[in-house]
């Protein structure tokens, strides 16, 4: 039996693999968004077959919480590029020019 686990202190508390780095959703984008092999996938990564489709299997158990918690990492990625943004265009109101734009 695959055991999915988590800990705060490894990779933020994502699910993940027991015993190993690797995530539900670091598996999920690769097999299942890219298309990839589930062969090769497991392979570069070090797991069995057996703890690939476990993950996967646990991924769609959750699924409803991964595409929330995918929802929310798009919107504070949004936010925070609007906030770069609004900091880089008041820098340049303020007459900062980058080493770029000075030569």
């Amino acid at each position: 039996m695959v055991s999915i686990v988590r800990n705060d202190a490894i990779r933020s508390g994502e699910p993940r693999v027991e015993g190993t780095r690797i995530t539900v959703r670091d598996i999920k984008q690769r097999v299942i968004d890219v298309g990839e092999d589930p062969h090769i996938v497991a392979g570069e990564y070090g797991i069995s077959m057996g703890e690939l489709f476990g993950a996967l299997a646990h991924y769609y158990e959750h699924r409803e919480a991964f595409e929330k918690y995918e929802r929310e990492a798009e919107t504070r990625r949004h936010d925070g590029e609007q906030r770069t943004r609004e900091l880089v265009e008041g820098i340049r109101g303020k007459g900062f020019q980058s080493s770029e734009e000075a030569e």
